[in-house]
């Protein structure tokens, strides 16, 4: 039987109105799953292997990540301890509103890791706190540590690093740059050109025109291409079936699917699964030039 991809979902994580949860975990196994909330993750205790985007890493105490929507992960232990860690679930709006602020505007597409960050213990401990003593105050001291945290992952995650590559936020373009990183974190999700503009209030004409400055191609490309990079590195990295690694990454039909696969990878995904192309890959969104 193969195995399938997971998807949580913060409606069922987080409590009505609050934005971030926190939970204290011990796990030998997490099977390969992608979310619609940042995941933050601070490890206490144990070690594993953590496949990130299909790239495997290590985890150990003082291990931290921060996954985007984008992403997806599994996680197995090398010994018979579990992997101890805090886990934080953060509603996308309270990240994705703060983007314009300048320490955090690097925030990549991609997930920010940390191999050692053991000093970030004590503000982990004090979300816990927060979220679990229930004191007048507790969601917005949770937000300003949450913050202090992301703050610290910025000025490590350096530009240039393997680890935690970023880009620049175009200022002339805060609109299209919005869009696109709505784009990166709902690809999987039905989109189309209109519902995007309308997303950062701009008429879908104009909308168009100024994605395809932006990004050089155009949305429906963009799109097409957010997928097929996504559905690459689950074929590359994963067991899933190729059905269902279509839908997972945002097509609604297999042959449309297998079409622009083989368009833009010279092979069907079938085929490229028989090949036993698992690169590792990480599923990078298209080059924004």
């Amino acid at each position: 039987m193969r195995p399938r991809l997971e998807r949580y979902t913060a409606d069922t994580l987080l409590a009505p109105a609050a934005q971030v949860s926190v939970t204290r975990q011990q796990v030998r196994r997490v099977d390969v799953h992608w979310h619609d909330f940042y995941e933050l993750v601070h490890v206490t205790g144990g070690r594993a292997v953590h496949r990130l985007n299909g790239a495997p890493g290590e985890l150990r105490a003082g291990s931290t990540f921060l996954l985007t929507p984008a992403d997806f992960h599994e996680i197995s232990t090398e010994s018979d301890e579990p992997l101890s860690y805090f886990n934080v679930v953060v509603d996308p709006g309270l990240i994705e509103g703060r983007l314009d602020d300048p320490v955090l505007s690097g925030l990549e597409r991609t997930a920010w890791t940390l191999s050692d960050a053991a000093d970030l213990g004590p503000d982990f401990r004090r979300l816990w706190d927060e979220s679990a003593l229930d004191r007048p105050g507790a969601l917005g001291m949770m937000e300003a540590v949450l913050r202090c945290i992301l703050i610290e992952l910025a000025r490590r995650c350096t530009p240039g690093a393997a680890q935690c590559r970023t880009r620049p936020v175009p200022r002339e373009q805060p609109d299209v740059q919005k869009a696109v990183l709505f784009v990166d974190r709902h690809f999987r999700e039905p989109l189309s050109l209109a519902g995007v503009a309308a997303q950062v209030h701009l008429s879908p004409n104009y909308f168009s025109e100024c994605f395809r400055e932006f990004t050089g191609t155009s949305f429906q490309t963009y799109l097409q291409l957010r997928r097929l990079a996504f559905a690459q590195s689950l074929l590359a990295s994963t067991g899933l079936g190729v059905t269902e690694v279509c839908h997972a990454a945002g097509f609604n039909s297999l042959s449309h699917f297998g079409r622009a696969y083989r368009s833009r990878y010279g092979v069907s995904p079938t085929v490229f699964r028989a090949r036993g192309n698992r690169t590792g890959q990480s599923a990078n969104p298209p080059a924004v030039g």
